[in-house]
């Protein structure tokens, strides 16, 4: 049975809605439910009346109701089924795992406390500044089911009305007055105890930046009258008890840093001479770091009135020079000073400064080559002693024909060198001026070369060259700008043999030519992993390049119309390359996490190119795409012919994928994953020798498809990824048959050899 059209779409949501409901009907999920107890699904707030502040009230209370409800997946407590269809037992096998591991018990109604979760409620109204509010709740039980409703009689919110500074003539109360205009508690706003916290934290920072270096929040009280109809009247109080250090303001006496510091020599770390330098002095004893390195990083000075800030930029800094392996800072106050002064050490623990990292695979493909790669990272940390940071990385890969005319020449090798150097500051033909962010903007220059020979076809050489600056905008933002980016590829030796499949694909022959790319590159990164986010965690990647332009403006016009413009005897490439790459990871469940990849890129030639560079357009297959598909064996559009047998690798200047994977983690180490993959590519404009290649209205409908499941131990220091794929929709087929679900018969080893593929990877595809 063949589907087409909206009915494709019609039975698949029919076959996972029936699959979904066969799971619920034909398992009891009482089963583990006594008798006299209930299923507790969970709490709901209710309003007496409508109320403008109902969607925060309910997100704060909800948040602190327990016990939690068993978790769903979409509207499937999957978990909770799990445990219901098995049995407990030792023994580590599937009843075990859908059991103890991906089970998970019912929630009972007698586990919560409706009385507790009454009183934590209106202490949290209060929190929110609902001071006459009142809670009442009731349980609903349905069948075997239960749940607490809480009835919210809020009242009116009490807000801010007037907000009063200190106004005695000490130092201190004058500096905490200062701060006045960028109160939080401004007139009007909510009375809340988290404002409260807040406007506390933020005086006692405004005050650390001062110089009060002793100060903290807990010295101040804030004085409210509740007393006036939904008002608040409050005054900002210092704490009688205030210890005398906080009421003093602090320099910086002497400014040390250790720069080579190890615990062994501390006992005569005060003993070694240091080096005075503008604005502190430095000790090192190899000499490995040149102080520069310091004075265009460090934020702090002798002399100096102490501020939180610059403390918290310096260190920053420190750990963003990716030198130091351990960072720690010391404040001593100065006896003998006429004035309240620190002495500051700061202490750096340096990395090794050189490390090796190895990679070493194997692989098959579907053209009966096999070979395997190995990969070399060498890292030097600090070359010219101004915290630089040079990566050399060397791969060889070499692969042969095991299966097939063996009698030729097919002993294919790759070669790749590429050099990359990074320092910590940006070279510009003019002055910009000192930041205090807390992220080092960087200077990046690359160089590398590749040497690919396949004796049976061709050989190619390529060289590549770039000049850019990578910093950072904030925490979640990356800015990575190449102004200048040159490559050459060269490809020679091209065998009659290959000569003949490239005149047979034009689009291939031209994008396979000699030529120059210069142009820049900009990319501008996302990535919030660091905040912390216990259930939505985002990255996206938007790059953009462009080739020609700048050069077009220096190299004469072609002789003869038609022909290609060129740079000291080589045509140069014109296009503009745009793509985006969007992922979200949702932390399902404390072992199950759902990840989601969305990727876009669209390539734009023009002027003194027909075709993208071979070299710049877009693959897709493999380990890290769709997985069931090998790399460039699928596409462009619905086109296929038998340039996949000949080690052609087939690409697109339009490539579309999306990739779903379902992450489970079973035991330390060790996690599963149930994935799918859906994408292609296209040419632009379709291609007179290539039908079905083209970019056009009914892209959606050459889409491929594949899913799978995956094995991976992780490592922490290594991920070992096994997955296993089939391919559910082939776009190369006839339109009407070409979803081949009723094609799969895994009790067949023909069926096995043609479209089960395994992928064997290090790391995460995503």
């Amino acid at each position: 049975m063949r589907l087409t059209g909206r009915k494709e779409t019609s039975f698949l949501m029919l076959f996972t809605a029936s699959i979904i409901l066969m799971l619920v009907s034909s398992c009891n999920i009482y089963r583990y439910v006594p008798e006299k107890d209930y299923l507790f699904t969970g709490s709901k707030i209710s309003f007496d009346t409508k109320n403008k502040n109902a969607s925060e009230i309910k997100s704060t209370l909800l948040s602190r109701t327990w016990p939690v409800p068993n978790k769903k997946i979409g509207l499937v407590p999957l978990q909770l089924i799990s445990y219901s269809i098995s049995k407990p037992t030792e023994k580590k096998f599937i009843n075990y795992f859908l059991h103890e591991t991906f089970g998970e018990a019912p929630v009972l109604l007698s586990q919560a406390n409706p009385a507790d979760m009454r009183r934590r409620m209106i202490a949290q109204m209060h929190d929110l500044g609902f001071l006459n509010a009142r809670v009442y709740d009731s349980v609903i039980i349905s069948k075997r089911k239960a749940y607490i409703n809480f009835r919210i009689v809020p009242f009116e919110r009490y807000t801010i009305d007037t907000l009063i500074f200190p106004s005695d003539s000490s130092k201190l109360s004058k500096a905490i007055a200062a701060t006045a205009e960028h109160t939080l508690l401004k007139r009007g706003t909510p009375f809340t105890v988290e404002r409260v916290k807040s406007e506390r934290e933020r005086i006692d920072i405004e005050l650390r930046n001062k110089g009060y270096f002793y100060f903290t929040p807990d010295f101040l009280a804030l004085a409210a009258d509740t007393n006036h109809k939904n008002h608040v009247f409050t005054s900002i109080v210092v704490k009688p008890d205030l210890p005398a250090e906080a009421r003093n303001t602090y320099t910086i006496n002497n400014f040390v840093i250790y720069s080579n510091y190890s615990s062994d020599r501390d006992s005569v770390l005060h003993e070694i001479p240091f080096r005075q330098e503008d604005g502190f002095k430095h000790v090192d004893t190899l000499p490995r770091f040149k102080p520069v390195l310091f004075s265009q990083n460090i934020r702090m000075e002798e002399g100096d009135l102490y501020s939180y800030n610059k403390q918290k930029t310096t260190v920053q800094r420190m750990v963003n020079l990716n030198n130091f392996k351990f960072i720690n800072t010391t404040f001593t106050p100065v006896d003998s000073a006429k004035t309240p002064s620190l002495d500051v050490e700061l202490f750096l623990t340096p990395y090794t400064r050189r490390s090796m990292q190895a990679e070493i695979g194997a692989y098959s493909k579907s053209n009966n080559y096999a070979g395997t790669e190995i990969k070399l990272k060498l890292t030097n940390r600090n070359l010219f002693h101004k915290g630089d940071h040079v990566d050399l990385d060397l791969s060889a890969g070499f692969e042969n024909l095991v299966k097939g005319n063996t009698s030729e020449d097919n002993a294919n090798q790759n070669f790749a060198a590429s050099v990359n150097f990074y320092r910590p500051v940006f070279y510009l033909p003019f002055r910009i001026r000192k930041t205090d962010s807390d992220y080092i903007p960087k200077n990046k220059i690359s160089a590398g070369a590749e040497y690919i020979r396949k004796p049976a076809l061709y050989t190619a050489r390529s060289l590549r060259f770039s000049f850019g600056y990578l910093w950072k905008s904030g925490e979640n933002w990356e800015h990575i700008f190449d102004p200048l980016v040159v490559n050459l590829v060269n490809p020679t030796n091209i065998t009659p043999k290959y000569d003949s499949t490239l005149a047979e694909d034009p689009n291939l022959a031209k994008s396979f030519e000699k030529q120059f790319i210069v142009g820049g590159e900009y990319t501008l990164n996302y990535n919030n992993s660091s905040s912390g986010s216990s259930f939505f965690q985002f990255y996206n990647s938007t790059s953009i390049g462009l080739s020609g332009n700048l050069l077009s403006l220096f190299v004469k016009p072609a002789s003869a119309s038609g022909d290609q413009e060129d740079f000291f005897g080589v045509p140069y490439a014109q296009y503009l390359l745009a793509s985006n790459d969007f992922r979200v990871y949702m932390k399902v469940t404390g072992r199950i996490t759902w990840v989601n990849r969305l990727f876009f890129g669209y390539g734009y030639s023009y002027a003194n190119s027909e075709i993208m560079p071979y070299l710049k357009q877009f693959f897709i297959g493999g380990s890290n795409s769709l997985r069931a598909f090998r790399n460039g064996t699928l596409g462009p559009g619905s086109y296929s012919d038998s340039l996949i047998t000949s080690q052609a690798v087939q690409a697109g200047e339009v490539k579309f994928e999306y990739n779903s994977e379902l992450r489970f983690k079973v035991m330390k180490y060790i996690y599963t994953a149930v994935f799918s993959d859906i994408g292609n590519i296209w040419y632009r404009n379709e291609q007179p020798d290539a039908p079905g290649s083209g970019f056009s209205r009914n892209w959606h409908k050459e889409l491929a498809v594949d899913a799978g499941i995956g094995l991976r131990i992780d490592a922490n220091i290594m991920v070992i990824r096994l997955d296993l794929a089939i391919p559910l929709r082939i776009p190369s087929l006839p339109e009407d048959q070409r979803w081949v679900i009723d094609d799969i018969n895994v009790g067949s080893k023909q069926w096995r050899k043609e479209n089960v593929v395994l992928n064997i990877a290090f790391g995460y595809p995503f």
